[in-house]
């Protein structure tokens, strides 16, 4: 496994499994008005989309701008991860 850190900010970048990008994972807690979210960068890019959820776990998700419940997520991305 490859690992290159950015100098200026110390991030771990262009970590590679067998020759594929590990994407950067982030994760912000929920504070006053703004929602939890994770923030999924690309591992060799600046190419990033953001998941924000409730700060109870409700039913929903905003995935990349779009908003439903995770019942519709599962139904998405289940048959994509077998």
């Amino acid at each position: 496994m490859q690992i290159m850190r950015d100098k200026k900010w110390n991030h771990k970048k262009y970590q590679y499994h067998k020759g594929i990008p590990i994407p950067r994972v982030y994760h912000r807690r929920a504070r006053g008005k703004k929602s939890a979210r994770y923030l999924v960068k690309c591992g060799d890019c600046d190419s990033s989309f953001e998941i924000y959820y409730g700060p109870k776990g409700d039913d929903d998700l905003e995935i990349g701008g779009v908003f439903a419940s995770k019942e519709e997520w599962r139904k998405i991305f289940f048959p994509l991860l077998k």
